[in-house]
């Protein structure tokens, strides 16, 4: 019989199982947030209640004292003066469902977690570092909570500042789990021998394409809180030019790249085209002329480059089309696999041909 902290503790199918449930879990979230978003529906909801808030309103009292709250709130007043109680209940569900699928990460986590542990099915080691990850999920909904409220007195939509917050936290979660499950899947072994030149390509590069796809996600955040992407819906111009003739709008001009709708656009548009040449770049180099046998480094940067050119499309796509709630919902679930590739990549690229681990990617 295993005990906590035997090396075979984590590899039961069951395990295995669970951990790949939480990470499809906060995928699902990550996508419901995008219709949440898209729908006008996360300021429905105008207090927290992590608990009780599971239950929605039941009678028809109920749903008028939640209706009557919503009316309070500038977003009413101002963009949907004329709603009625049936359409608050449309707008109502997503944000319910949205905060329900949250609540159920954090049960689906712990429970069995708590009952592995008690079992001895996971080691000590694991037990911890998912706690761990549940603890970031109770601090993204404290985060979720703290971008509804800036958008319930003054506003009349969130704060994009602390809508790209709440994206990338979900997102860094997604990755936490994710990074979890490929260790219990993989354990210990070393990336195979002739995997050496793909290995030394990529592992220099592979922080500074992190960096890239994060401010593309950041600047998809702001172009979503700004509501940028209903202006200048043509490609690849914009307002006729690459370079848009407001670009430096605003005063001072260090605030257009976080404050003007055109501004931020565009360098979303052009960190979109950089990560779309830099992931198929790596790709191609890593194919044709490193000639890199079949492998994992090969497998999985074909993949990071081929979602690329899927995630580019839904972007363009979403733009010309004046982004449709379909649409717009694919692109932010095609973010949310982007972050998985790129940390199964990472994951593949912690050991070295010989085993040993390296010292910023330790475990």
């Amino acid at each position: 019989m295993t005990t906590p902290e035997s090396p075979l503790a984590n590899e039961r199918p069951a395990v295995r199982l669970w951990l790949v449930a939480i990470c499809v879990l906060i995928v699902a979230m990550v996508s419901i947030g995008g219709v949440t978003r898209l729908t006008g529906s996360g300021l429905s909801i105008t207090d927290w209640n992590p608990i009780m808030g599971a239950i929605p309103p039941l009678t028809h009292e109920a749903w008028e004292a939640a209706f009557a709250k919503y009316r309070e709130i500038p977003q009413y007043r101002i963009v949907n003066p004329a709603m009625d109680l049936s359409a608050f209940k449309s707008i109502f569900f997503w944000e319910w469902f949205h905060r329900l699928v949250g609540r159920l990460i954090g049960v689906v986590a712990f429970l069995p977690g708590a009952y592995f542990w008690a079992r001895g099915r996971i080691s000590k080691r694991l037990a911890m570092r998912v706690l761990v990850g549940v603890a970031l999920g109770g601090l993204q909904g404290a985060l979720g909570w703290f971008m509804v409220k800036s958008g319930l007195s003054e506003r009349t939509s969130v704060s994009h500042f602390r809508l790209a917050a709440h994206l990338s936290l979900a997102l860094l979660i997604l990755s936490y789990f994710v990074w979890l499950t490929r260790s219990v899947f993989t354990g210990d072994r070393p990336l195979p021998a002739s995997e050496a030149t793909a290995y030394a390509f990529l592992r220099p590069k592979f922080r500074w394409v992190v960096l890239l796809f994060a401010l593309q996600i950041i600047y998809g955040a702001f172009v979503a809180g700004l509501k940028a992407g209903f202006a200048f819906n043509t490609f690849p111009l914009m307002d006729g030019s690459l370079v848009p003739g407001n670009l430096l709008a605003l005063e001072p001009a260090w605030s257009n790249p976080f404050e003007n709708p055109a501004t931020v656009q565009w360098i979303h548009r052009t960190l979109g085209w950089t990560a779309f040449f830099v992931a198929n770049g790596l790709w191609l180099v890593l194919r044709f002329r490193k000639r890199a046998p079949r492998g994992p480094l090969r497998f999985w940067t074909t993949a990071l480059a081929h979602m690329t050119i899927a995630q580019f499309t839904l972007g363009v796509l979403t733009l010309i089309f004046v982004v449709p709630i379909a649409l717009g919902g694919i692109h932010q679930l095609g973010a949310a696999i982007l972050v998985v590739l790129l940390t199964i990549l990472g994951h593949t690229l912690h050991r070295n041909t010989n085993g040993e681990v390296d010292a910023p990617y330790r475990d």
